[in-house]
């Protein structure tokens, strides 16, 4: 019976007995560093809010002639998030219109306060809220998204109407 004789790898230059394809190691290191440099980036998106809930620019304001609304500019697929909207001092009902493309991508799940008169009409959805005369107005609107895609809508507060545009990511 013949004695096969194992053989190590070559002593290299340094002196270690290792056998390495110091090319493959050195393509993989490039990927590597790369990669992270992809997490990184991807990281300072959250961070930032670019990537929805939360974040120096995940919400911005729109303002009006009749008040604000504060709404996201990026939102999360089915995950909960809000719209606020300020109606300045003067009349003692104010009126919030919704365009139903809004309800294409969006599920109203509440409104704080509740409205007094809620109705549909050609021009969207038509809230009513009751305020103190001469009183700010302050209403939340719940939602939640219902399929990823950039949704553009207009709503109208007291007559004065402004687009809004929601980025939905997965």
């Amino acid at each position: 019976m013949a004695k096969t004789q194992l053989q190590g790898p070559p002593i290299r230059k340094d002196g270690l007995q290792i056998d390495e394809r110091r090319h493959f190691q050195e393509i993989f290191w490039t990927v590597e560093r790369f990669a992270w440099i992809i997490f990184a980036l991807i990281l300072l998106l959250a961070l930032l809010g670019l990537t929805g809930s939360g974040g120096y620019f995940a919400k911005t304001t729109q303002t009006l002639d009749a008040g604000t609304a504060e709404y996201a500019r990026f939102s999360r697929w089915e995950a909960s998030d809000e719209m606020r909207f300020t109606f300045n001092a003067g009349a003692g009902t104010h009126r919030l219109t919704i365009e139903p493309a809004f309800y294409e991508y969006l599920q109203v799940e509440g409104v704080q306060p509740a409205p007094e008169r809620a109705f549909f009409n050609e021009d969207g959805l038509v809230m009513e809220f009751a305020a103190e005369q001469g009183a700010p107005l302050s209403a939340v609107l719940y939602y939640r998204p219902l399929r990823p895609g950039y949704l553009s809508y207009r709503v109208v507060l007291d007559g004065s109407a402004a687009d809004l545009a929601t980025v939905v990511l997965p």
